[in-house]
């Protein structure tokens, strides 16, 4: 705002709070429920927590090689990396897609990224049950 980018501090997806942060992710309604649903889709059953939190969390539950830690590790970089983009399309593009199209498009990344890494394992019930979710092909 200071350098005339942009002519509002207010939150981009129209809550009507300040653009900062740990608002955005994930306090704000819009991008809380993008990442609602991407938890969902890991098979994490929880309310999004603060930014701070958020990230000890993840740090603390996506330790190892196993296929939902590396879930959680890569759906929640593209998370972070769809919503920004998002926000980047609301600011400069003045583009406003509903937030199941950023959904879908982190889960086909998320698929893109871990499909190969699936084919070549033997599954678990868990892992078939993620891999569901995210339309991963368990054949």
């Amino acid at each position: 705002m200071s350098l005339g980018i942009v002519d509002t501090d207010e939150c981009v997806f129209n809550c009507g709070d300040k653009k900062i942060y740990a608002h955005l992710f994930f306090a704000c309604p819009y991008s809380s429920y993008i990442w609602s649903s991407v938890l969902n889709l890991c098979s994490i059953y929880r309310h999004p927590l603060p930014w701070l939190e958020e990230i000890q969390r993840m740090v603390e539950h996506s330790k190892g090689k196993q296929l939902p830690h590396r879930l959680r590790k890569v759906a929640f970089g593209t998370a972070i990396y769809h919503i920004w983009l998002e926000r980047n399309r609301r600011c400069f593009q003045n583009s406003y897609p509903p937030p199941q199209e950023i959904i879908r498009k982190i889960q086909g990344d998320v698929w893109a990224k871990l499909a190969g890494f699936v084919e070549r394992r033997n599954r678990s019930e868990r892992d078939h049950s993620l891999c569901i979710n995210w339309g991963i092909n368990t054949d």
